[in-house]
């Protein structure tokens, strides 16, 4: 006589579908959270992307016109500022620039000799 051999369910199967649908589950919300961080990061550099390019075209723009340094009046004022040049012709005029301080210096000078006399 032969015995039908029945296959009983082991429960280490059970065990390994629950792991396996546990380790499918925590790769996917890896994917997703990988996911969004990427999308913020991108955001991120398509904004740098986009100010560096308005600051491209302003200084396009710019580098365009022509420079102030190389301008007939700017280059005549340097040369009468810095250089204390002066066109033919011209009498020139100065003002000393401390003449405010020293006046302050001797009335304080005056000031201590009144003291002192007092």
């Amino acid at each position: 006589m032969q015995k039908s051999l029945k296959f009983k369910s082991k429960p280490h199967k059970k065990f390994y579908w629950v792991l396996l649908v546990f380790g499918l589950s925590v790769f996917v919300i890896g994917l997703v959270f990988g996911n969004i961080e990427l999308a913020h990061k991108r955001s991120a550099l398509e904004n740098n992307l986009r100010d560096l390019k308005n600051k491209l075209e302003v200084a396009s723009k710019t580098a365009n016109q022509p420079a102030i340094e190389s301008s007939p009046d700017y280059l005549e004022k340097m040369a009468r500022e810095q250089l204390n040049l002066m066109k033919p012709g011209e009498n020139v005029v100065a003002f000393p620039e401390k003449l405010e301080e020293e006046v302050d210096k001797t009335e304080g000078l005056l000031q201590k000799i009144k003291d002192k006399l007092k």
